[in-house]
Parts: structure tokens; sequence; C-alpha cells
């Protein structure tokens, strides 16, 4: 009998306890919901990067070769003279040339890349000049030059 008694007595205590929580916590949750406000903010608009755009295209790409005659071991600067073209329907902005360096049997020796500032418009052309790298091998006999990315200008992405 008296263990009956302290089981049903536990029992209800615990029922109380837990009634107890639930209410509080639901009093809780609604405090915090009217509390907060939202915020909506509107996004600014961000530029879009086409990798490898296929159309921009590099139309002249020049390397002059400076060696460096007391080093043996590196040429001490290349300078680049290259034009771009767009013969797409979208404004570009900033864009990066990569420069592929290449010994006499055509292997790769070094990759270097340059940012170039600024835009293109549809049907224009681009000319970059006074472009210069130093430290490169000093088996560099040629150059490959190619576009990695070109950012999209804000509103220059049409839908069709």
């Amino acid at each position: 009998m008296i263990r009956r008694s302290v089981f049903t007595g536990l029992t209800i205590v615990l029922l109380i306890a837990l009634v107890a929580l639930i209410v509080r916590g639901k009093r809780i949750e609604t405090q915090s919901t009217q509390s907060s406000n939202e915020m909506v903010r509107k996004p600014t608009p961000t530029l879009i990067r086409a990798l490898a755009p296929q159309d921009l295209k590099v139309i002249e790409s020049k390397m002059f070769l400076q060696p460096n005659r007391s080093n043996k071991t590196q040429v001490a600067a290349a300078r680049h003279e290259v034009e771009v073209r767009n013969d797409g329907d979208s404004a570009y902005g900033e864009m990066q040339l990569r420069f592929s360096y290449l010994d006499r049997n055509g292997r790769l020796l070094c990759h270097k890349t340059y940012t170039v500032p600024g835009g293109i418009a549809p049907g224009a052309s681009l000319r970059v000049t006074d472009i210069v790298f130093d430290d490169l091998p000093a088996k560099t006999a040629s150059c490959r030059t190619s576009i990695d990315y070109a950012e999209l200008q804000p509103g220059a992405i049409q839908e069709k």
C-alpha cells in the first residue's frame, strides 16, 4: 500500500513538472516570435564570371624577350602587347589573361596571369600594352596567350 501511494505521488510530480516545462517552452517561443523583426535587404547586383568566354578572342599577342646577361638561368623580363576583340553581344568588365611560356620544342615551362581592369563593349577591340613579367626560365622561346575569365557587366545578360 505504501509503495502504491509513493509511486502515484512520484508520477503526479513528474506529470506536473512535464506540463510546467511544456507551458514554459510555449510561452518562451511566443515571446521570441513576437519580439523578432524581420529585415529584408535588397541585394546589390554582382558580376558574373564567364570562364574562357568564347566570344572574346585574342587577335594579336606579341612578346619581346629581354635576356639578362649576368644571370644565365633566368630571363630578365618579357614584355607583351595583346589585342582582344569582343565578337559577342555582351559587355565584359575585368578579364584575366593567361600567358603560357614554351621552350623551342613546344613544352610548357610556366604560366603567368595578368588581370586587365576596365571593360570591353560588344564589337569593340581592346589593346593592352606594357605587360611585363620578370623571372622567366632561360629556355623561354615563345608564348601562348589565352583568356582565363571575364566578368560580365551588370545588365549585360539578355534574355532570349
